[in-house]
């Protein structure tokens, strides 16, 4: 675990409500959709895949907020699918993990349990950001996972 800031990042994003049950509904689908629009902008993807969490405590059933962004190289135009905005510092632990999705849990309860140790309090929201992603072999996948500190 790293404690770290990152800098503010100019995103395209598309936010919606969603839970752990729905959450599979987005993958690929809204991510492809916000990078074709990304071309259609004639816009640059600046970094990996971004997505943040606000309110998400691991249960199942219940809603939180989750943003998908991709850093891009400036504001765009808003429109139906997606808003341009800048994500402001964020201040996190920070955990590369490399290997499949489907083991995030235990990746989640050992760093919340590092952060407990170490005496930094968690802010509520947390970032996953895909820097390799393979969909066909998921053991392959590499993430970065931020969780938010006050």
């Amino acid at each position: 675990m790293e404690i770290k800031t990152i800098a503010p990042v100019t995103v395209a994003c598309y936010k919606l409500k969603t839970n752990l049950i729905r959450i599979g509904e987005s993958v690929q689908v809204i991510p492809n959709q916000i990078a074709q629009e990304i071309a259609v902008q004639n816009l640059q993807v600046t970094g990996a895949q971004i997505w943040q969490y606000v309110g998400c405590d691991g249960t199942p059933d219940k809603e939180f907020d989750l943003t998908i962004a991709f850093p891009v190289s400036a504001k765009g135009t808003n429109n139906k699918l997606i808003q341009f905005e800048t994500l402001p510092a964020y201040k996190c632990a920070s955990h590369t993990h490399n290997g499949a999705w489907s083991e995030f849990k235990e990746v989640y309860c050992t760093l919340v349990q590092q952060i407990s140790e170490k005496g930094h309090k968690m802010d509520g929201s947390n970032r996953e950001l895909y820097l390799h992603c393979d969909f066909e072999n998921q053991e392959n996948c590499v993430t970065e996972i931020q969780m938010g500190l006050i």
